[in-house]
């Protein structure tokens, strides 16, 4: 065995098919294992792979050798490999791509090419013109030493030849720990022998209690010693060289945990409903062997109890769990209330970590330092090693659907992920997808009930009002109805709280001509700018762009500019010139952008620091907040207006999500929806609280349209930077495909295109899009005729400027 020799079987972060074979040298034989990452030679280059299997050479075949090893232990465990090629294959993106984007971003180490300047390069650019471009490349290369060339190879190769250059690989530095200067105690020394050491008394008692404070506390941070004495690092050197103290270099745990938001007392009793769901999950944790449970309770019916009460009993027999939530907010919000029930052996991980707080999550998860990983979409990827629970809050929240490569589904993932490794998924949720709850029809999932609130509380009220009357009680630029008012009023002389939802952000949704009727747009996207007061600008919610307020038109040069329409941002100003005493925050993704806003809003509305929370849709999700009593809808219609199949379903799980943040105290809720289509299903269904009446309304007309969860769906995007070759292009590709489906004259008939045509949003970040939808009532073959797709447009789309993007049911297509 000792002379046996081995390959590896390594991915590349490329867009390309399939894994390659390396030969694994003897002197890295005991350090290359499956989940490290190796840098192999690819074609005319080298590159970070990723190991995902170790097999003897059987035969003597001729095969390129590892060159190094970069890890010192693996990234993710062996389980993860299945599960990484599932997806890459389901979802049709390269294998190692996905490994990439899954491993934490600062861990990319990929080559890329710098320039040094040689000693007759440094002679030249002293005798080169002032302005030429020779120049100005020598100058940048030695100012900026080691780092990547800005210009493409081409540009600068004519430099290297001349001998003013030297072109250089080098591999990007990754994250890794966070190293700092400690000062302890040397080892042996007794602390009573250093009464000797005392001259003066003013002396001996600032070093003696410089010398006590570390002989107590065992080694410090130099760092935090300089804040505690003024002359720390005199007192640091003068014991260093007499012996009594040492210092030296560990790695400091960058620790993310929140603040803590103030929780109800933990329960020490479970309702009936609770019991029983508990029960039959405790059953399936027992048997070790794949499950799949919809848990389907009203909003506060004691799903989080169910939830720590299934983790703490996967904990209990050496079993590690996974929480996904669909919001950052949300899991620092979990993190917080599961640290104080479970202590400090939980990790949370998702991507408004910094790198290297998401180095120091990972590397404690893959050791098997932590029992409990919450996250949002990308902790699906934690590498637990022993893995046995996966529970899915949320889990109709199309925040689980990633919208840019690799575009998984979370929660459809995850079922997958506890299938891979013989585990229990628990998807919770008030109110459950279409796709979910028909998979427990089905029986694919096992439905679990808890239809009624904790300590039988009842309902909140919910009431319609008509924004539509025409009786001047309502009008469409009026923020607030007079009934939503007078109950605002009513909630803030009884010392309660409320929250109002608006799922638009900004201050004037547009701005219009009132002579012409143009509003202003995107330069770069088909979309109408968004007014915002802070900054007295307007905005593009999609690519960022903004600029300043004109006065004048750019159509017809009139000054007849107007705002219309209204977001949070008004919202709130209005709030403010009704009630200036009272106490108003606002929660959306303008308010949040900094690191720890949200969760500090949360805090503060949970300490009765606030008494009126507005919001978007991340006022919608799990909180628990008893004091709110009152639950304002601006305007329910919004996700109505969506080009969406699942425009409806979308409604009513907010409208039903949001509506659950009211009453969940002693007090009775009140719920208040204004809107302008008073009699459509889902607001019916919503204000009556009966999903089962949405389901079975929803049920009918998917299956009358062959829309999922009657169907599979996936959406072909072609995007590119002209107007006419894009849409030429994606003429040609429609062709071929119908082509391509005539060439299957059985089981073409099963697959139906549609279009292609222009996307909704036709130019998105500067780029021309058009869309082909693809619908199969079988996943498999729907698959199958996508790889031919892909394989089919690399040449009719070859040097046309466009590009294919696939997209494997879609949520978003707009």
């Amino acid at each position: 065995m000792e002379n046996e020799t081995f390959q590896s079987r390594v991915a590349v972060p490329l867009p390309v098919t399939g894994t390659f074979s390396y030969a694994v040298p003897d002197k890295l034989r005991a350090s290359t294992r499956v989940g490290c990452r190796v840098l192999v030679p690819f074609k005319n280059r080298n590159l970070v792979g990723y190991v995902l299997d170790m097999v003897p050479r059987s035969e003597r075949e001729e095969l390129k050798e590892i060159l190094d090893v970069l890890d010192p232990e693996p990234l993710f465990p062996p389980q993860l490999v299945p599960f990484f090629e599932w997806l890459a294959d389901y979802y049709i993106y390269p294998l190692g791509q996905l490994i990439q984007s899954a491993l934490p971003a600062g861990l990319n180490t990929n080559p890329f090419k710098s320039a040094a300047l040689t000693e007759n390069g440094r002679k030249a650019l002293d005798l080169l013109p002032s302005r030429s471009e020779e120049r100005e490349i020598l100058s940048w290369v030695r100012e900026h030493p080691g780092r990547k060339c800005p210009w493409p190879l081409q540009k600068v190769a004519p430099l290297q030849k001349k001998g003013w250059i030297r072109i250089e690989e080098r591999l990007k530095r990754p994250a890794g720990p966070l190293m700092r200067c400690f000062v302890g105690p040397k080892e042996g020394v007794n602390i009573q022998e250093l009464l000797a050491e005392r001259r003066s008394p003013i002396q001996a008692k600032d070093e003696w209690k410089f010398l006590e404070t570390l002989f107590a506390s065992g080694p410090m941070l130099q760092s935090a010693l300089k804040g505690k004495f003024g002359n720390a690092d005199y007192l640091v050197k003068k014991w260093i060289k007499k012996g009594i103290l040492e210092s030296y270099t560990g790695a400091v745990y960058r620790n993310p945990a929140s603040t803590c938001v103030s929780f109800s007392p933990t329960p020490h009793t479970l309702y009936p409903q609770q019991e029983d769901a508990l029960s039959l999950i405790r059953q399936s944790l027992d048997r070790r062997a794949f499950s799949c449970f919809l848990l389907y309770g009203v909003t506060g019916s004691g799903k989080t109890e169910v939830y720590y009460r299934a983790m703490r009993y996967a904990l209990e027999t050496g079993l590690q769990t996974l929480l996904l939530v669909p919001e950052i907010s949300l899991a620092f919000y979990m993190e917080g209330l599961f640290r104080l029930r479970l202590g400090d052996r939980i990790a949370i991980y998702h991507s408004g970590l910094s790198q290297g707080e998401r180095y120091d999550q990972w590397t404690r998860i893959v050791r098997g330092e932590v029992d409990l990983v919450i996250g949002a979409r990308s902790a699906l990827f934690a590498p637990l090693p022993r893995l046995a629970l996966i529970i899915v809050d949320e889990e109709h929240d199309s925040a689980y659907k990633q919208e840019n490569n690799p575009r998984y589904q979370a929660r459809d993932a995850a079922v997958l992920r506890a299938k891979l490794e013989n585990g229990v998924v628990l998807l919770g949720s008030g109110t459950p997808s279409v796709q979910s709850f028909q998979n427990c029809r089905t029986s694919r999932y096992e439905l679990l009930t808890m239809p009624e609130r904790i300590e039988s509380r009842p309902l909140p009220d919910v009431e319609i009002v008509d924004m539509k009357k025409p009786n001047g009680k309502g009008s469409e630029e009026e923020i607030l109805s007079p009934e939503l008012r007078e109950a605002l009023h009513q909630n803030l002389e009884e010392r309660n709280q409320a929250i109002l939802f608006l799922n638009r952000r900004g201050f004037h949704r547009l701005y219009l001509c009132r002579a012409c009727g143009q509003s202003i747009r995107c330069p770069n996207c088909d979309v109408a700018l968004t007014y915002h007061l802070r900054g007295n600008q307007l905005v593009c919610h999609y690519c960022g762009f903004y600029s300043a307020i004109p006065v004048k038109c750019s159509f017809c040069s009139l000054e007849s500019m107007k705002p219309y329409g209204f977001g949070t941002e008004k919202l709130e100003k209005t709030l403010q010139g009704l009630w200036p005493d009272v106490r108003i925050a606002r929660m959306d993704r303008d308010s949040t952008r900094r690191k720890g806003q949200a969760i500090q809003i949360l805090k503060r509305f949970s300490d009765h620091q606030i008494d009126i929370l507005v919001g978007t849709q991340m006022i919608t999700k799990g909180y628990d907040f008893p004091g709110v009593t009152l639950v304002g809808v601006i305007a329910a219609d919004l996700s109505l207006g969506f080009p969406d199949f699942r425009a409806a379903e979308r409604t009513f799980q907010i409208l039903s999500q949001v509506a659950g943040r009211a009453g969940r105290g002693t007090r009775k809720g009140r719920v208040i929806i204004q809107t302008f289509n008073p009699d459509h299903y889902a607001i019916r269904a919503a204000m009556a609280h009966d999903y089962h009446a949405f389901f079975e309304k929803e049920r009918e007309l998917r299956e009358q349209l062959g829309y999922p969860p009657f169907s599979h769906l996936a959406c072909l995007t072609l995007q590119g930077n002209h107007r006419q070759r894009t849409e030429e292009a994606v003429h040609r590709l429609g062709l071929e495909i119908r082509n391509l489906l005539a060439r299957w004259p059985k089981r073409g008939k099963e697959v139906r295109i549609l279009g292609p045509a222009e996307a909704p949003i036709s130019r998105l970040k500067g780029k021309y899009r058009w869309q082909i939808l693809v619908k199969s009532g079988s996943a498999s073959l729907l698959r199958l005729f996508l790889h031919e797709v892909e394989r089919i447009s690399k040449g009719v789309l070859k040097s046309s400027g466009v590009n294919l993007i696939l997209d494997l049911d879609p949520y978003q297509m707009i």
